[in-house]
């Protein structure tokens, strides 16, 4: 919700954000020291302005360490801090207290509460501490004492509360009447060991959270809860950062207020604002929608283990990593490499190397460059051109493999999860490593002795070709023929049929006669746009060579082919409607349905064409024209 927040201002306001996560405490890995090694582009060089999520960061370090990190960054740039004061620097801060204490007054006054148990993170934790002292001054004010050893460590963790409050009942037995947790992962860890002990809730037991996540508002959940509204939050301090950087004076501090939410599980369902029809059902679509897309990263992630299973040089890699960043909706991408490794040890000075090369670059989803542009990277983590061609937000992560860094990679993240995303930088840099290595070894003609992999192995990755299409990103030929077969054949054990779709663009020798080669290439493109628009990341794409393009589709059959046509012609009319371009793009498609009986590619691919062919001699009976006559269209090209 913070990303959120900030993304949404910066995209109201045309602003470029960089985000550089940070790993802090005892609970990260032993190489997560290398993001550090990106503060030192947090600079006027770099940026103009920083927001800082302290209070995350306090998670796991503590208040000091965080106060002097921030206070570390140049005095001259304007910043702001999120979620934790500190001393001449702009602060935002959340105020929870009032909100808890409404939600502890309304405990005891409404529901009688008088013998809570609290579930907090663990003592010495920031916002977890300050919580349990609001709760423990309403219930004093009450005359009602929480003794220490009601007080459990959850850690913010689901699996933790579960842990802590079943061991609480083994020794003690249900000797209270609600739980106060002070997020809303834990509650659900504390629901599931109620109902195991036989226990209802808020019959027996009053259950309360802190967050207002959206597991929270479910029905079976349905949690009495606190909003700190982050987003709003996130969305003011971005405001308020921009107004500073114009010089515009801001508060040094401000407060926004955190809300309480009563729901059913402290007995209040009449209050329940979720409840009517409409929005209920509009939950579970929302559900749906969040299962629908896990299970399709989950897909995506396993095509794309199996693509890496094979390593590749550096060069064989940029156009495999382009149809991932498409297939993971990734809008942009930015691959900068140092020349050589740089050895970066823990609780040292990292020396970022004076020269660096922007190696790859991917904007607007679509066409990717290999710019090979070298530049400053002690100045600059950018050049300015690379820079102006960005837009929205871009996460920062360090290249690393061990004690060296290889550079640093830039993403411009999709519709997905955040945790996905995070998986997927860790595989791609993986990757990206991998190949520099056999790059590396490549150039230096070592011995393959010294690569864990057999001669034989070796020569197949040196001879591999790519199976993706420059021009269009999608499957080429080769690419084709390798994943169609899997398709079918995991179809089959699967007992779906499908579908090989063939389809080939209207009149492009006309276009490439009248506007010239250039346009016909965009033509090409657009239809590769528009395929990608009506079919899903999990189907399989290919240009086949020129305007000719399959495509295989599991779960449907031949009745469902006239949809999936109306579909591609709607796409089409919107890039008619939209470009400037002065040619009409139409596409003429057949289809092949697959099934146990008939399940060769080749043969397949024949009948779709000839299907193909038909819809293409009925278009020329009907002689629908390519070339478009509108007079605006006209006068643009004049």
């Amino acid at each position: 919700m913070f990303f959120k927040g900030v993304e949404k201002y910066c995209r109201e306001n045309n602003c470029l954000c960089y985000i550089f996560p940070l790993a802090h405490g005892s609970n990260t890995g032993i190489y997560e020291y290398h993001y550090e090694a990106l503060l030192q582009f947090i600079d006027k060089n770099n940026i103009d302005g920083l927001l800082i999520a302290s209070a995350t960061l306090s998670y796991d370090s503590s208040i000091s360490e965080i106060v002097r990190q921030i206070k570390s960054f140049d005095p001259s740039l304007p910043k702001i801090s999120i979620g934790v004061e500190v001393e001449d620097v702009h602060s935002l801060i959340i105020d929870c207290s009032n909100a808890l204490k409404e939600l502890c007054e309304h405990l005891i006054e409404e529901h009688g509460v008088k013998n809570p148990l609290v579930i907090r993170c663990s003592e010495g934790n920031f916002e977890s501490d300050e919580r349990e002292r609001a709760i423990k001054e309403v219930f004093a004010k009450h005359r009602i004492d929480i003794p220490q050893e009601r007080i459990l460590d959850g850690l913010f963790l689901s699996d933790n509360a579960y842990s802590a409050l079943g061991n609480f009942i083994k020794q003690n037995g249900v000797d209270f009447d609600a739980v106060i947790c002070l997020n809303d992962t834990m509650a659900m860890g504390v629901y599931k060991c109620l109902v195991e002990n036989g226990l209802r809730i808020p019959q027996d037991v009053i259950v309360t959270g802190f967050d207002n996540a959206f597991a929270s508002s479910r029905e079976e959940l349905n949690l009495t809860t606190v909003d700190q509204r982050i987003k709003d939050l996130a969305y003011n301090a971005t405001g308020d950062l921009i107004d500073l950087i114009n010089g515009v004076e801001v508060l040094k501090r401000k407060s926004i207020y955190a809300i309480p939410i009563y729901r059913a599980s402290c007995g209040c369902q009449e209050r329940v604002r979720y409840e009517d029809e409409k929005k209920t059902s509009m939950l579970r679509q929302q559900r749906h929608e969040i299962l629908r897309a896990s299970g399709m990263q989950i897909y995506m992630l396993h095509y794309f283990l199996m693509e890496i299973q094979t390593p590749v040089p550096l060069e064989n890699l940029y156009p495999r990593l382009h149809y991932s960043l498409n297939v993971f909706d990734i809008n942009g991408f930015v691959m900068v490499l140092y020349d050589n490794p740089v050895f970066y040890a823990k609780d040292s000075d990292f020396h970022r190397p004076s020269t660096a090369r922007v190696a790859m670059t991917l904007f607007g989803g679509e066409y990717f460059e290999r710019p090979d542009l070298v530049f400053n990277s002690d100045l600059n983590m950018l050049p300015t051109d690379i820079v102006n061609k960005m837009s929205g937000s871009y996460t920062v992560f360090p290249l690393f493999a061990e004690g060296f860094q290889y550079g640093y990679l830039f993403f411009n993240f999709g519709s997905y999860e955040r945790i996905f995303y995070q998986t997927v930088f860790e595989l791609i840099a993986k990757e990206i490593i991998t190949s520099i290595e056999i790059s590396y070894e490549q150039s230096q003609n070592n011995s393959l002795k010294d690569q864990n992999i057999s001669l034989e192995q070796y020569s197949q990755k040196m001879h591999l070709m790519s199976f993706t299409d420059d021009m269009t990103g999608l499957l080429n030929r080769r690419g084709f023929y390798e994943y169609a077969r899997q398709k079918i054949t995991t179809s089959l054990n699967a007992k779906r049929k499908g579908l090989v779709i063939y389809c080939d663009m209207d009149g492009l020798k006309k276009i490439n006669d009248t506007y010239g080669h250039n346009a016909g290439d965009r033509a090409i493109k657009y239809e590769a746009k528009v395929l990608r628009k009506v079919f899903s990341p999990m189907d399989i794409l290919a240009r086949l060579g020129g305007d000719e393009f399959a495509i295989i589709v599991s779960g449907i059959c031949a009745k469902d082919f006239p949809r999936i046509k109306n579909a591609i012609d709607d796409e089409c009319d919107k890039i008619n409607s939209e470009t400037l371009d002065p040619f009409e793009l139409s596409m003429s498609c057949g289809f092949a349905e697959f099934d146990y009986s008939s399940n060769d590619i080749d043969e397949l691919l024949s009948r779709a064409d000839a299907s193909q062919y038909e819809d293409k001699r009925s278009k020329k009976e009907h002689s629908k024209p390519n070339v478009r006559r509108s007079f605006f269209k006209r006068r643009k090209n004049d």
